[in-house]
């Protein structure tokens, strides 16, 4: 998936080129997001919950020095947030902060998410003002590395259980470290032993399947 659809309808998609009502897909990306989205059509989606469990290899690019509403870099600034320091710590500082996220964690869902509250998408609540109480969930943090830094920007890789929020990950080390933190981009390399390189863009399944129709044909 690349960065900017949503991934209902990259499914929308795959469902058209397919003819096959039976399509979805295992693990939302956010339309900011970018990589490896695990479509399933026909008898296929009965793993769904099987696949589901499978842990989800992301790489996240981040900034230091702020902190939004969404947790990512789409979003506003959170001007009643101000912060314990403008310093931006080294990288060891970095690195011994982010070691407590490693294992099962405790995590509170962002507002801007999927999730539901009577019926009502997390998002749409976020983007009309409002904010509601939302239960922990129990994560794990299989692996997780500093990747590059340079100044206040960096890259992160980490292998995480099914529900986990990297936004809300990158959110909380910024409060730890005291500067706070945005993710500015992220990339899923891998879900179980499917991986990114294996994976093909809709226009080339277009191809495939009907090569004189658009991916993203009526």
């Amino acid at each position: 998936k690349p960065p900017g659809p949503s991934s209902h309808r990259i499914v929308a998609g795959m469902r058209r080129l397919l003819g096959e009502r039976r399509v979805g897909h295992a693990g939302t990306l956010d339309p900011a997001a970018e990589g490896l989205l695990l479509v399933m059509a026909g008898n296929a989606s009965r793993l769904f919950d099987a696949v589901q469990e499978f842990p989800k290899t992301y790489v996240a690019s981040f900034r230091l020095g702020l902190r939004t509403d969404s947790r990512d870099a789409t979003g506003a600034p959170l001007a009643d947030w101000p912060g314990r320091t403008r310093d931006i710590p080294g990288r060891d500082a970095m690195a011994a902060k982010l070691a407590r996220f490693r294992g099962e964690i405790e995590q509170i869902p962002p507002m801007f998410s999927a999730l539901k509250r009577n019926g009502v998408p997390l998002y749409r609540l976020a983007r009309r003002g409002e904010t509601v109480a939302r239960a922990p969930r129990r994560v794990r943090v299989h692996f997780l590395s500093l990747d590059a830094v340079a100044g206040g920007s960096g890259t992160m890789t980490m292998r995480v259980s099914s529900g986990f929020y990297v936004r809300t990950l990158i959110d909380d080390w910024g409060v730890d470290l005291g500067c706070g933190a945005v993710m500015t981009r992220l990339v899923r390399t891998a879900i179980g032993p499917f991986t990114l390189e294996a994976a093909r863009t809709l226009e080339a399944v277009a191809g495939l399947v009907s090569p004189s129709m658009p991916a993203d044909a009526p």
